[in-house]
C-alpha cells in the first residue's frame, strides 16, 4: 500500500495565518497552486498556446474592472461566462488597436486571448486568480529592464477600455444582470522552457482542482462528495479555495481513507510567511487519542481541526 493524497489547505483553516500579508505573496505572479503547476514565471501563455515553437507567449484575460470610490478593483475572471459570440463582437471592435500594439497572430478563446510577447516579454504581471478582489494599482504591469512598456501597454488597455465602454454587447450583457467586458487584462508572459512543475507533482496520478484552465493534463474537476483514492496512487487536492462545509467534508473524508488503510497517508500543504510547508500524517497519528476523539466523534467541528492543527508539525518543503 503506497496511496497518497496531497492537500493545498484552505487560508481559513490554518490555525497560524497573518494578520498582514508578507511582499512575498506581492511579488509572486501566480497563485501558488499556478506556481506548483507550471513554476515560478507561470508562462500561460506558453502554456496554452497551439505552437510548439520556443517563443515568448503572453495572455490577455476578458475581464471586469470594478470601480469603487477611489481605485479599480479586478473581479473574478471565473464570473464573466462569455459566450463565443460575444468574445468575436468584441474582438472585432478593437482589431485595430490590437494589429497595431500585437500584430496578427493572435489565438482566440471566449475568455482569453494568446499573442507572440514581442516588446512586451520585458514586463513583469500577475495572474488573474492571484490578482482579483484588491486595489489593481498593485497588479498592473510593471517594467523590468526596459523603460515605457508599461506605459505603452496602459495605452492599449486604455484604448480597449473606450471602445467597450458602451459597446452592445456590454448593454446587452447588463441588461441581463452580468458584468460588462471592460477590460483585458496581461499576464502569463513567458516561453516553453520556462514550464517547470514543482517536484511534489512527480508521480501524481490526478489533480483535483477547480481552476478554470487545463493547466496540466492530470487535471480533473475537484468534486469533494466523488473524491476517491486507491491504495497504490498519488493524488493531490488544491483545496485552498473550498468552503468551509466542502472543507470539513474533503478532511473527514480523507481521514477516513487513512483510518481504512486505503492511504499510506496524507501530505498537507501550505503558504506560511512565504514559505511553502509541508506536514505528513500517517494511519499511526490516528493511534493518538486525541485523533479519534477530534475526528471519529459524530460531534466533530472544524473548530477541532483548528485547535489540532496548532500543533501540527510543519516543516518547509
Amino acid at each position: 500500500m503506497n496511496g497518497q493524497i496531497s492537500i493545498l489547505i484552505p487560508e481559513f483553516s490554518q490555525s497560524e495565518v497573518s494578520t498582514e500579508v508578507d511582499d512575498s505573496y506581492y511579488e509572486q505572479k501566480g497563485t501558488l497552486e499556478e506556481i506548483l503547476l507550471l513554476g515560478k514565471d507561470v508562462p500561460f501563455g506558453a502554456k496554452l498556446s497551439q505552437q510548439s515553437d520556443s517563443q515568448v507567449y503572453l495572455c490577455l484575460e476578458l475581464v471586469h474592472l470594478h470601480a469603487t470610490r477611489d481605485h479599480l478593483v479586478l473581479m473574478d475572471p471565473r464570473m464573466m461566462a462569455i459566450d463565443a459570440q460575444e468574445e468575436f463582437s468584441l474582438r472585432q471592435s478593437v482589431s485595430d488597436t490590437l494589429q497595431h500594439f500585437l500584430g496578427d497572430q493572435g489565438e482566440f478563446s471566449s475568455a482569453r486571448w494568446i499573442y507572440p510577447a514581442g516588446s512586451f516579454s520585458d514586463l513583469k504581471t500577475h495572474s488573474p486568480l492571484h490578482a482579483m478582489g484588491l486595489n489593481v494599482d498593485i497588479w498592473m504591469p510593471k517594467d523590468i529592464d526596459t523603460p515605457g512598456l508599461a506605459k505603452k501597454w496602459r495605452q492599449l488597455q486604455n484604448e480597449i477600455q473606450m471602445i467597450w465602454h458602451d459597446h452592445p454587447v456590454n448593454e446587452a450583457r447588463q441588461a441581463k444582470g452580468q458584468l460588462s467586458i471592460n477590460s483585458v487584462w496581461l499576464y502569463g508572459i513567458g516561453h516553453r522552457e520556462m514550464i517547470q512543475s514543482h517536484p511534489i507533482l512527480g508521480g501524481v496520478r490526478k489533480i483535483f482542482s477547480q481552476h478554470p484552465m487545463q493547466l496540466d493534463h492530470r487535471m480533473v474537476a475537484l468534486n469533494v462528495s466523488e473524491l476517491l483514492s486507491t491504495a497504490d496512487s498519488h493524488d493531490i487536492v488544491f483545496a485552498q479555495d473550498l468552503s468551509l462545509n466542502d472543507w470539513t467534508s474533503l478532511w473527514t473524508k480523507s481521514i477516513g481513507f487513512l483510518a481504512q488503510n486505503n492511504i499510506k497517508k496524507i501530505l498537507l500543504l501550505r503558504r506560511y510567511e512565504g514559505q511553502l510547508q509541508q506536514c505528513t500524517l500517517t494511519k499511526a497519528s490516528l493511534k493518538v487519542g486525541l485523533w479519534e476523539k477530534l475526528f471519529f466523534s459524530k460531534k466533530s467541528k472544524l473548530t477541532d481541526w483548528m485547535e489540532y492543527s496548532k500543533r501540527l508539525p510543519w516543516t518547509s518543503l
